[in-house]
This record gives C-alpha cells, sequence and structure tokens, in this order.
C-alpha cells in the first residue's frame, strides 16, 4: 500500500521534477531510518552507558545522515556510513565524559545545594509556576541561583532594567497569593 502511495506522490503530473525527488528522497531515509534504526541502537547500547545516551547517539547519527542524504544515499552502503558515524559519537561522549570524571576527581565533587522544595514552600512555588515565563526566570535565576541583576540580565539576554522589571511584576502579582509569606521569605 506504501508503494502504491508513493508512485501517486511522485508520478502526478503536476508536481516538478524536483518536487518528485524530493519526496522521494525523503519516503527513501524514512523507509532506511526503519530498517537500520534497531541495528543502530543495539551497537550504541553496547557503546554507551545507558539507555538514553545510546538513543541520542542513533539520533544525532541518524540525523546527520538526514542533512547529507543526496549524497549519503549514493554510498555503496549507507548503513556503513551512519554506523562510522555513530562509532566516532559514541567515541567523542566517552572521551568526553572520560575528562569530566578526571576533572571532577582531581576537584572533586560540587557541594549539592537544593533549593527548599518543602511541603511549606510548595505554594510559593507552585504560584510562581503560574507566572509569565520570563517573570519565573528572573524569579528562580535571583532567588534560586542567588545570581546578581547582571548576571540574570546575561542570562536572560536582557538589559538589567528588564530583570528588575520582570522581578517586580512578578513581586506583585505574587502579593496577593502569598500574603502569608514575607518579603524576606520570598
Amino acid at each position: 500500500m506504501r508503494v502504491s502511495v508513493v508512485n501517486s506522490i511522485t508520478d502526478h503530473p503536476e508536481r516538478t521534477r524536483i518536487e518528485r525527488r524530493t519526496v522521494a528522497r525523503m519516503i527513501s531515509f524514512e523507509a532506511f531510518y526503519q530498517r537500520e534504526y534497531r541495528a543502530m541502537l543495539g551497537i550504541a547500547l553496547a557503546m554507551t552507558p545507558g539507555t538514553a545516551a545510546a538513543e541520542d547517539l542513533v539520533q544525532e547519527a541518524f540525523i546527520a545522515a538526514h542533512r547529507r542524504w543526496d549524497r549519503v544515499s549514493q554510498y555503496d552502503n549507507p548503513k556503513a556510513w551512519v554506523r562510522r558515524v555513530l562509532i566516532n559519537r559514541a567515541t567523542s561522549m566517552r572521551r568526553r565524559l572520560s575528562a569530566e570524571f578526571r576533572a571532577i576527581t582531581r576537584v572533586g565533587p560540587p557541594e549539592p545545594t537544593l533549593p527548599d522544595f518543602s511541603a511549606e514552600t510548595s505554594g510559593v512555588w507552585k504560584e510562581v509556576h503560574r507566572l509569565p515565563r520570563r517573570q519565573q526566570q528572573a524569579i528562580a535565576l535571583h532567588y534560586v541561583g542567588q545570581l546578581s541583576m547582571a548576571e540574570i540580565a546575561d542570562v536572560m539576554g536582557c538589559s538589567q532594567g528588564a530583570v528588575k522589571s520582570h522581578l517586580h511584576r512578578a513581586r506583585e502579582t505574587l502579593r496577593g497569593p502569598l500574603a502569608p509569606w514575607s518579603e524576606e521569605e520570598l
């Protein structure tokens, strides 16, 4: 049934040659992806520390193939090309993780500093989650991240005045629902 759909799409007389080629190329890649995904995932699982990392590597390899599909599809063995990309990316990931591990071993793990998300403050954070996105970001970076106005402005990609405005609006919005809390506790 899929072939008849492909033929009706690619053979339609009103389609230009380029449109037909593009549709055929997309369908060709889709079939290749579906046929080879499991084999590539098996290879990735054998080379990575976890399923999520393996799935990410496989997706990255197939994205690289898709971007170059006009060229890759002409190779004698496109599967070998994707497999090589997968192995290269797995090797890069292993090197990066190894370097991170060595650095953490040298310096020591960071002290875990988690904000107070206890039951008594959950009401505050529920109200913060109702704020517009930029106000949420400003509140989180200021109160949880303890960043300065300049640092928040840099992270958010806006001016310090805009950060102050976001914080002011957020505080004003939160003032009613959080009346039992004092300004210092916010």
